[in-house]
């Protein structure tokens, strides 16, 4: 007889007696179990502010029966109104450098340094964007160099631009 006829009719013989059981990875209940525990060590410490050797030992009293009563806790006092608040944006106070020439990048960095952190750009030849703004060349500026910026200006500086292979119009 070959070993695997041999395998097979011990198989049988066990499966008759009772003996052979289903592999533990091919049972759902199995599955269901393993996936109940891992929640609960994943999420038993979420949401409580209590150190763990105090939820550890409120999670064994829970388990065995006490005769004493529970500890009632205050309840918690209410928490204070909260009224929203708007973040302004930055008031600035600078002259506008002299940014033709530079690339986008350069640009957009120079005047973050001023503390404006939106600027515009748009595409001098067509409508591209900017994806790599290292790649593109600063032709205008929609303010003057050397004229004064102040306020709020996130947004309102604008840079007529070009990719670096192209001239200026």
């Amino acid at each position: 007889m070959t070993q695997h006829v041999k395998d097979r009719s011990a198989r049988a013989a066990r499966a008759q007696e009772g003996v052979l059981r289903t592999p533990l990875l091919r049972r759902p209940a199995a599955w269901g179990a393993a996936a109940t525990v891992l929640a609960a060590f994943v999420l038993g410490g979420c949401g409580s502010d209590e150190p763990a050797a105090t939820s550890a030992a409120t999670s064994a009293s829970a388990v065995a029966p006490t005769t004493e009563a529970p500890a009632t806790t205050p309840a918690p006092a209410p928490a204070p109104a909260v009224t929203p608040t708007t973040v302004a944006a930055p008031v600035v106070d600078f002259a506008m450098p002299d940014l033709v020439g530079t690339d986008l990048q350069t640009a957009q960095d120079t005047i973050q340094t001023y503390g404006v952190f939106l600027t515009v750009s748009h595409d001098l030849l067509g409508t591209r964007n900017q994806v790599l703004d290292s790649n593109w060349i600063v032709c205008d500026q929609n303010v003057a160099a050397g004229q004064q910026v102040t306020g709020e200006v996130e947004g309102s500086i604008d840079f007529g631009v070009v990719k670096r292979e192209e001239g200026c119009p």
